[in-house]
């Protein structure tokens, strides 16, 4: 790293142009994937907190792990999707599978510190996206394991 006190405006744009760079390929490495992964949800968390400094402080005073959201996100919006292009609505598919209506909610809210894996299973099942469900949670085993078992 440069000192500060011999930045100058020829050697402040190579390292603006590295670093650039290097987003540039992390952006386009995540329009290749299929889901946000650690690593990449790891860049989207220091790019935030990089906008929004007390936020990392703020979510951990009330537990929620941001990089489990933002890998979550796409199960949401599929759910959400599926459930929408059906017609169903959260008190049918509450009665269906016998769960308060606000347990679906935070499936589709990415609210990943509530949600009940058994529940966000059947859910899966009722909206038909086993296959695809498989898939992500093999490449968020960790994310998919945080989940709770009993709430």
């Amino acid at each position: 790293m440069i000192p500060y006190t011999t930045l100058t405006k020829s050697n402040l744009l190579p390292i603006m142009y590295r670093r650039k760079q290097k987003e540039i390929k992390m952006l386009e490495a995540f329009k290749k994937k299929k889901f946000i992964d650690a690593k990449m949800a790891e860049y989207i968390m220091d790019k935030i907190i990089e906008v929004m400094p007390n936020l990392k402080e703020a979510l951990g005073k009330y537990d929620i792990n941001p990089k489990d959201m933002i890998r979550f996100q796409i199960v949401s919006e599929m759910c959400q999707k599926e459930r929408e292009k059906k017609n169903l609505t959260f008190k049918q598919i509450a009665l269906d599978l016998k769960v308060p209506q606000y347990k679906l909610k935070y499936i589709e809210s990415s609210s990943v510190k509530h949600i009940n894996a058994n529940i966000l299973e059947n859910y899966i099942d009722y909206l038909g996206l086993r296959r695809w469900f498989n898939t992500w949670k093999k490449n968020n085993l960790d994310v998919y394991k945080r989940l709770s078992k009993e709430k």
